[in-house]
């Protein structure tokens, strides 16, 4: 019982499934790979129970096996082998495996492969094709207001959102922020509406760079993400519960505006952020935003130091002051893509939006939200006062 397959390509599909592979579990078999036979060649699952990843690739095979192999081991020894070289791979007693090379052998000890948990089993009918790049920024436009708090289920993932006949919606939200994008996709066919965990986003941006279209869609319990390319499917177990009314939270209008230069602001912002302490809520520091006639004043304060610095913005009103999570608006300004945001405001106590400007006008489809914090709260999370 054995196969033969290239370096290379052995490299390549490990490293498709590798995402999934429970580093840290009380459950030994979950860092392992399952290795099959099949009448095309070879098979690759890994699972951590809620995520699954089975991708086939070309190998001559001889026999009918099945092994589960640790992950890490057997993908850290097949990417130092040549790419060219050919390397085949033979079970032997107890659950071992040998890998030889042209120039070596090396042994490693698997499990059973009985213990490995079965594959959920998930229709591909009502799979929809989208393709890669405008997929991968949707996700990179809202996956980083994804709550962190496991023990906040309602939260830790990406929600789906079909609108209308031909739009897909991705929604996010940690409760203090919130971002959503929409996209209109021919053929759509969500059926349902569905919370994906965080994780698998994650691992699903990290693969679709790997063709230019891809297929997703929902099967049961299951969020589904084809690649067909590459023989790869990843199923996501959904979350069961409840996402909010998000749209309770975004303003539909606002008393003030604010137009200004995004890659600007964000180079003051970080600048300024320097003299806050990085201990507000969400990791970041503490920012204070001053709006007034033609202009924006940043502030920051430390025990050892203080920063100030004002820009010019495109902004006629009364005097506003707003005190902001500085991460919060980082993760906004890396990822709306346009060169000019509108940031919209009623007072220090609303929610506050931004969206993205192009030729001076307001760009319809990506929307961010962002709860400004109390102007004292620096006191209360440990800043000091300047």
């Amino acid at each position: 019982m054995m196969f033969k397959i290239k370096g290379g390509d052995f490299s390549k599909k490990l490293g498709m499934i590798q995402g999934v592979v429970e580093k840290r579990t009380t459950m030994p078999i979950l860092s392992h790979v399952l290795m099959s036979s099949t009448d095309k060649g070879l098979l690759l699952e890994a699972t951590d129970l809620e995520n699954t990843a089975v991708v086939s690739c070309d190998a001559q095979t001889e026999g009918e096996f099945k092994m589960a192999v640790p992950a890490g081991i057997l993908s850290d020894l097949v990417r130092e082998i040549r790419e060219e070289e050919e390397i085949s791979v033979t079970a032997t007693e107890n659950n071992w495996i040998e890998v030889v090379t042209s120039s070596g052998s090396f042994k490693i000890a698997g499990l059973p492969a009985d213990d490995f948990p079965r594959i959920p089993e998930v229709s591909s009918d009502d799979l929809f094709q989208v393709s890669s790049e405008r997929f991968e920024e949707m996700i990179s436009k809202t996956v980083f207001s994804v709550s962190d708090d496991e023990m906040r289920r309602s939260l830790s993932g990406v929600f789906f959102e079909k609108r209308g006949e031909q739009t897909l919606r991705l929604v996010a939200t940690d409760g203090h922020r919130l971002s959503y994008v929409d996209q209109k996709i021919e053929g759509l066919k969500l059926s349902k509406d569905i919370l994906v965990p965080k994780k698998a986003v994650m691992e699903i941006k990290r693969l679709l760079r790997l063709s230019k279209e891809v297929r997703i869609g929902s099967s049961g319990n299951f969020f589904v993400f084809e690649l067909k390319d590459e023989n790869l499917v990843f199923i996501s177990r959904v979350i069961d519960a409840e996402f909010p009314d998000y749209m309770q939270v975004v303003p539909v209008s606002t008393k003030n505006t604010v137009k200004v230069d995004a890659a600007k602001l964000l180079l003051a912002l970080r600048r300024v952020s320097l003299f806050s302490a990085d201990n507000v809520r969400g990791g970041g520091r503490f920012v204070e935003m001053a709006f007034g006639e033609g202009s924006l004043l940043l502030g920051a304060y430390l025990n050892t130091g203080e920063g100030r610095e004002s820009m010019p913005v495109d902004y006629s009103g009364d005097e506003v002051k707003l005190g902001f999570n500085f991460t919060y608006f980082q993760d906004v300004l890396d990822a709306v893509g346009s060169s000019e945001v509108i940031i919209g405001f009623s007072g220090h106590k609303n929610p506050v939006y931004v969206v993205p400007c192009e030729e001076g006008e307001k760009q319809d489809g990506y929307v961010n939200v962002i709860m400004p914090m109390e102007l004292d709260a620096r006191a209360a999370e440990g800043q000091a006062g300047g």
